[in-house]
């Protein structure tokens, strides 16, 4: 097969797509990957990220599969302009129905698709996402230092990796930190916003703002070598919050111990490789983590339990599925 991949979402990290066609054309190198499809001629199938299907594609009759993030234009109104919501609307509802299949990254989205946009669920698959790619040999002593040194890593932190805004419950973390009798910093990694500058005079009339540090840019080839030094990984987005899987995901492919909030998106991703708290609970919080810090039994029994739970997201995995849904079609 000649199989077309779209050219977005690129990010820091560079194009998606790009990672993809590199992973399948290594564990399925008998088909031919074309990324950016549309201006490379004739495919035999298209797998698409944005809310509308090529013309070509769609005249040529070619067989379609669309990647569906999120529908935050549905879920958060008030951040989009009516015109805007009701054009991606549209355009969203007129591909998803045209593709022959539709894949996202949770049953819960699933779900949603099907209820607000009518899509059939026969044909809406849930496959995880392609995470970050952890190196095969984890970074050497040298690299870990001088990444502690480039960012002023505290020795002992809790690592928070994601959007930083009040419904990830931040604030929950730093409340617990004054309460907790084991000795850590917390990290904060994610672009710089009002509630991140909330959050630092938050620390500061607590008195916490030595044990707070904020990375508004990370270096990506930074990041292994960051979930490394990282004693706790945590994660406490409300059930209703913008939040992704992935931050959860490249933790987990890390053998980092977790703290996440209890969402059926969370659980989904690391099932029971993690402890799960109500951010709304301080208790819960602060009994987590100083779990997670200190009790060396669980956070073995984590990790054995995230080496198996990772083989889900592995490279191998994603192109395996994604092959079967090829061939399907």
């Amino acid at each position: 097969m000649k199989i077309g991949l779209d050219t977005a979402p690129v990010s820091a990290r560079g194009s998606y797509f790009q990672d993809l066609a590199d992973v399948l054309a290594h564990y399925a190198p008998e088909h031919e990957y074309v990324v950016d499809a549309k201006h490379r001629g004739r495919i035999d199938l298209y797998h698409g990220f944005r809310s509308s299907l090529p013309l070509s594609v769609h005249l040529g009759r070619v067989p379609a599969v669309m990647t569906v993030p999120n529908l935050n234009f549905l879920r958060y109104p008030r951040l989009y302009p009516l015109s805007e919501r009701l054009i991606a609307l549209r355009l969203y509802r007129r591909a998803l129905r045209q593709a022959h299949r539709v894949i996202t990254v949770s049953s819960p989205a699933r779900e949603e698709l099907s209820e607000r946009l009518s899509i059939d669920p026969a044909k809406i698959e849930v496959l995880m996402p392609l995470a970050a790619r952890v190196p095969q040999e984890p970074p050497h002593q040298a690299e870990l230092e001088h990444t502690r040194r480039k960012y002023g890593l505290p020795e002992r932190f809790i690592l928070m990796l994601g959007t930083v805004e009040p419904r990830h419950n931040h604030e929950a973390v730093l409340e617990a930190l004054s309460a907790m009798e084991s000795a850590a910093g917390v990290v904060v990694c994610g672009r710089r916003t009002a509630y991140s500058d909330f959050l630092l005079g938050y620390a500061r009339e607590r008195h916490l703002a030595t044990c707070v540090d904020f990375i508004y840019e990370l270096t990506p080839a930074d990041l292994p070598a960051l979930f490394r030094l990282a004693r706790v990984f945590a994660y406490l987005p409300d059930a209703e919050a913008e939040a992704s899987i992935v931050p959860v995901v490249e933790a987990l492919r890390a053998g980092l111990p977790m703290v996440l909030s209890d969402t059926p998106v969370n659980r989904e991703a690391a099932g029971n490789a993690a402890a799960y708290v109500n951010p709304g609970v301080p208790g819960e919080v602060v009994a987590a983590l100083e779990n997670a810090l200190c009790d060396e039994s669980w956070r073995q029994t984590m990790r054995q339990r995230e080496r198996r739970r990772a083989e889900l997201f592995s490279e191998y995995a994603v192109a395996e599925r994604l092959m079967q849904i090829y061939t399907s079609l």
